[in-house]
């Protein structure tokens, strides 16, 4: 169940807080927590089976945030990123890259 989720507006003025656990991903795999709005903004939302929603960064979904952004390094390397969000709370609950 892929949806696109493209109401930029009412997302950004959304604050998402991360977990602890969410906090040590964007360390570890060289993500800011200021992408976590374009994440769930522009990326394909789905239902992750486990009260979670995961937003993904196609390239469909980085063609759309290209078209209103532009194109920059840091967009670029949006390219298969990815966040799961509580579908209860709206807590960022890890956050990391898609490899194909």
């Amino acid at each position: 169940m892929n949806q696109s989720n493209v109401a930029y507006t009412t997302n950004r003025q959304r604050k998402h807080e991360l977990t602890r656990h969410a906090q040590k991903r964007c360390a570890q795999r060289g993500l800011c927590e200021g992408v976590v709005p374009l994440l769930t903004s522009f990326g394909e939302a789905s239902h992750d089976g486990c009260g979670g929603i995961r937003y993904v960064m196609t390239d469909q979904a980085l063609d759309r945030l290209k078209q209103v952004l532009g194109r920059n390094q840091t967009i670029d390397g949006l390219a298969g990123a990815y966040a799961v969000v509580s579908a209860n709370d709206g807590q960022v609950i890890t956050l990391g890259h898609r490899y194909k």
